[in-house]
């Protein structure tokens, strides 16, 4: 068992993306699947997001370092540890989209913006607006104007994410400063739509390979189980196989054909689930 990653699809799908939306494209880079920036780096000029990412913005609360160009915060103390302690000018704060995510109201946003800009001459506010990830609940056009309009003296813009807007048919208010996609970025799909003109091309693989044939109950095994990947979520490229069970280690497939077409050592491709990279960043990756 091995993933594929097919970084021509990857960023063929950023340069997609970027003609979907009129505002730039940042690129979500979460620690599960942070070695693919490696792979493409040189072929991209776009805002980085990242855990470990030197230069990039730090998504996760309270782990930023100095090497990095931004970090988010929910509270004073945070903001407060990142611009004076680690010398990071760069504060993204999570406004509430009444999606139960990490993000503040609109009150703790102001009184965050206000201490980073009092902090230092050289620092930035920004407000930062997830949806799409969780669920489908996202601001309307008009929350987004409410949030900008209350918050417009103390932040200077607002990050709106994930893949999710990309599918919404209308351009982005001129306050929103780019919009960060992940899901998009590698699978080439926008949450909650399926516009087939606005697909991209899938960049990831999971490659299994068959280590059992059972003819008598008309089944497969493969050499790759829940340990590994979440099997009865991953899309299996090969239609006449349905998923049928699994261990920690192996996968078994019904065959809607004959299982006896199969031999040990065929090869049984599926498309993983956004939530099975955080188990396969372990496994054998092969770029392409």
């Amino acid at each position: 068992m091995k993933v594929i990653v097919y970084t021509k699809n990857i960023i063929e799908n950023i340069e997609k993306a970027q003609t979907l939306v009129n505002v730039p494209i940042s690129l979500m880079f979460k620690d599960f699947y942070e070695d693919i920036y490696g792979h493409i780096a040189d072929k991209i000029n776009n805002k980085i997001f990242g855990l470990h990412l030197k230069d990039g913005i730090c998504y996760s609360i309270g782990k930023a370092v100095r090497s990095q160009n931004g970090a988010v915060a929910v509270t004073t103390y945070d903001a407060m540890d990142c611009v004076v302690n680690k010398c990071i000018n760069n504060i993204y704060i999570p406004i509430d989209g009444f999606d139960n995510r990490e993000g503040v109201s609109l009150y703790d946003a102001e009184q965050i913006a206000r201490m980073v800009r009092a902090c230092d001459d050289n620092s930035h506010a920004y407000g930062m607006i997830t949806s799409g990830c969780l669920n489908e609940n996202r601001p309307s056009r008009q929350r987004l104007y409410d949030i900008w309009n209350a918050l417009k003296t103390s932040i200077e813009s607002i990050s709106l994410g994930g893949s999710f807007w990309l599918g919404q048919n209308e351009n982005l208010p001129d306050f929103i400063s780019d919009l960060r996609i992940g899901e998009y970025m590698l699978f080439g799909t926008i949450p909650y739509n399926n516009d087939k003109h606005k697909l991209g091309r899938n960049g990831i693989e999971l490659s299994t390979k068959v280590i059992g044939v059972f003819p008598d109950r008309n089944q497969i095994l493969l050499d790759c189980g829940y340990s590994m990947a979440d099997m009865w979520d991953c899309a299996c490229v090969n239609k006449e196989l349905v998923y049928s069970d699994c261990s920690s280690e192996y996968t078994m497939m019904a065959c809607c054909g004959r299982a006896s077409d199969y031999c040990i050592g065929d090869v049984v491709t599926f498309v993983p689930n956004y939530k099975s990279l955080v188990k396969l960043r372990y496994a054998e990756h092969e770029y392409k």
